[in-house]
């Protein structure tokens, strides 16, 4: 039996091929046990020392480091020869940088270096991909050599925290509302009956088209530079970084939002997009590319206009979860819910614990996928595998998280811009995949475009499916793919890693 991290380190430093073959090669440790323990109540002293340690200066940069540490033990044979370092790029003349963390592998010093880039979802940080660090040593089978950049986005984590220069039209306490819309609804919600879990479909809805034209005239300029915001960071670190082409941009929900739209925006510097679960990619009635003029039913005398409504994510008639949500919701959305971030802090130990409770059976389920796929001995791969799911790495996983989102993020007012309650864009990916002026150039060697999904994802896989197909019509050609993991929710690279670094490994190998 081999068991990795018994092996001598310093005969096979410079033996990379071994490394790898010993990868090959891994059993489980004689002492390995399953993790069965779960401790859904964190005792109070532990909350204590979390919540007063969170405020020594450079606490997050240490969790940071820990993550690593734990993540990519340097006791493993497999990390052999990976280098990594944090790095602050900066992004322009006024000392805003971006925060990250690189690792690097050399599998020939002949060939060219690649470059992964991750960008995480809100209400996180790049530690929230720790059970993707991985994925670097599984890059050893390819041919070139490759650096994964994860990235803290502009006003997250450890990375600057500007605000926008130019912040005319909105307001930093109070969010603007999207214009109401009147539903007309006869029957009872019945949650067994929702399309795809979260849509229902009503008689009609009615809107005030001028409002609508306003509101749509109003909040173009103010996505345009919250946009900005956003692609010029991304584009900017790309610059500073020296990287002339990313060759697989990787992006989150609202890092993948911002990473398509990097894509549109910057085609020629980038090779092939991957999104985890992208928000915003519905089209929906608040869309400020709705032309208001799709399935009109009657102009009301009330100067109000009734559409009948439908469950195609891809038209502008898509009520999204409107229909299913209670106004206490509409309200906590746009009156303080972009604050409870902030406040956390100030529940002390008991916002510690509340924290952690809505975190850790999200953490630990992946040793109940574990056992439904057959078992360590059949899903582990390599000695890294050993540390997913244990308490000692949801913990920390939860400790930094705690720590990244209690930062006072300037993202925090902006999301609520660019969402909507439904937590669908103002902007849609739809729009802007699929319109002539912002749409992909038709070009010899096209970026692949790739979409993944959980199994049991709350983002509209429908509406990706739906673009993805629009995508390969529009380049005449199939670029684009969508992909569907196995026990995965919205934050499918952490509840099912093990499919999802296989699956951007083959995505990287396909090009190597």
């Amino acid at each position: 039996m081999l068991v990795l991290s018994h092996i001598n380190r310093k005969t096979i430093r410079c033996r990379l091929p071994y490394v790898a073959q010993a990868i090959r090669q891994f059993n489980l440790p004689p002492n390995y046990k399953p993790n069965t323990a779960i401790v859904d109540d964190l005792p109070f002293a532990k909350s204590f020392e979390i919540w007063y340690n969170s405020f020594q200066p450079n606490r997050l940069r240490t969790l940071q480091d820990e993550l690593v540490k734990l993540m990519l033990s340097p006791e493993y044979v497999e990390n052999t020869g990976l280098k990594h370092k944090n790095l602050k790029v900066p992004i322009d003349g006024e000392g805003n940088y971006i925060n990250e963390l690189q690792f690097e592998i050399v599998n020939n010093s002949d060939l060219p270096t690649k470059h992964i880039v991750f960008i995480h979802g809100y209400g996180a940080s790049l530690g929230c991909f720790a059970r993707n660090f991985q994925l670097i040593n599984k890059l050893r089978d390819l041919k070139h050599n490759y650096t994964i950049h994860f990235l803290d986005n502009i006003s997250f984590g450890l990375s600057s925290n500007p605000k926008i220069k130019d912040e005319s039209g909105m307001d930093s306490i109070k969010i603007t509302s999207a214009p109401k819309i009147r539903l007309n609804d006869n029957k009872p919600t019945d949650p067994k009956k929702l399309h795809n879990k979260y849509y229902k479909l009503i008689d009609s809805y009615e809107l005030d088209i001028e409002e609508f034209k306003k509101y749509q005239d109003n909040f173009k300029p103010i996505l345009e530079k919250i946009e900005n915001y956003y692609l010029s960071a991304i584009e900017n670190w790309r610059i500073n970084s020296k990287i002339d082409q990313i060759d697989f941009l990787v992006g989150h929900s609202y890092g993948g939002y911002w990473s398509a739209s990097y894509a549109l925006k910057h085609q020629e510097n980038l090779k092939d997009l991957i999104l985890l679960s992208p928000v915003g990619v519905e089209r929906h009635v608040h869309s400020i590319k709705n032309p208001l003029n799709l399935d009109i039913i009657k102009k009301l005398d009330n100067g109000l206009t009734q559409f009948r409504p439908t469950l195609d994510p891809s038209s502008n008639n898509f009520l999204s979860r409107w229909p299913i949500l209670s106004n206490d919701h509409i309200n906590k959305w746009y009156k303080w819910q972009a604050l409870l971030p902030r406040f956390l802090k100030f529940f002390g130990p008991f916002g510690v614990d509340m924290y952690y409770k809505m975190w850790y059976l999200k953490l630990f389920k992946i040793n109940k996928l574990i056992h439904k796929k057959g078992g360590a001995k059949r899903v582990f791969k390599n000695s890294n595998d050993l540390i997913y799911g244990t308490n000692k790495e949801c913990l920390l996983i939860i400790e930094y998280l705690y720590n990244s989102i209690t930062s006072w993020t300037k993202s925090d007012y902006y999301i609520k811009y660019l969402l909507t309650p439904s937590t669908v864009s103002k902007w849609p990916l739809f729009d802007k995949f699929t319109d002539e002026e912002t749409r992909l150039k038709k070009l010899d060697n096209p970026m692949n475009i790739h979409f993944l999904y959980g199994q049991y994802d709350f983002m509209n896989a429908e509406a990706g499916a739906k673009l993805s197909d629009q995508i390969n019509q529009l380049q005449d050609q199939q670029i684009s793919k969508l992909h569907k993991v196995s026990e995965g929710g919205h934050n499918l690279y952490i509840d099912n890693p093990f499919e999802v670094n296989q699956l951007i490994h083959d995505i990287i190998k396909e090009i190597d």
